[in-house]
């Protein structure tokens, strides 16, 4: 009867925990505390030069990137558009892109982008519309993009 008990309750011990937690994809803070998708912003935002300082409120203490230029979110709070299209961006996209994982929505068309499209675009399963014209990326484009099955746009 004993042994009835103590399964009886590490079921529903694994059961409880496995209910309440939440997996890394769905929390916002990483392991350090910071929202991952204002890291992933930040760093998109170094490997950019914006002489036009349209990225000017976007900062690393945020915990909230949804109230920043040229950036929208869910209901839930998970970015899922940028829009900087023609904002006189010029520099690299950095791989980063790739951790805003609910992102639906990339438009960077008519800067100066330069580089390599990032394969960690691929990344992006629910992206529905990319444009990346009118920039000066240099390189194949990367075959990741074939796994983004709701892309309508490129």
């Amino acid at each position: 009867m004993e042994q009835h008990i103590m399964w009886v309750f590490w079921f529903f011990l694994h059961w409880f925990c496995s209910v309440h937690s939440v997996s890394d994809g769905d929390s916002l803070l990483s392991p350090k505390g910071v929202n991952y998708e204002v890291a992933a912003l930040m760093s998109v935002k170094r490997e950019l030069r914006d002489d036009k300082q349209v990225m000017d409120g976007w900062d690393i203490n945020s915990v909230d990137p949804c109230t920043w230029n040229m950036v929208a979110c869910s209901a839930e709070g998970f970015v899922i558009s940028l829009e900087m299209a023609s904002t006189g961006l010029s520099g690299m996209l950095s791989p980063s892109i790739g951790n805003l994982s609910h992102l639906r929505t990339m438009l960077l068309q008519n800067n100066q982008l330069s580089g390599h499209i990032p394969d960690e675009i691929g990344k992006l399963s629910e992206l529905q519309t990319l444009d990346l014209s009118g920039n000066h990326f240099v390189g194949a484009i990367p075959s990741t993009l074939g796994s983004l099955t709701h892309l309508s746009y490129l």
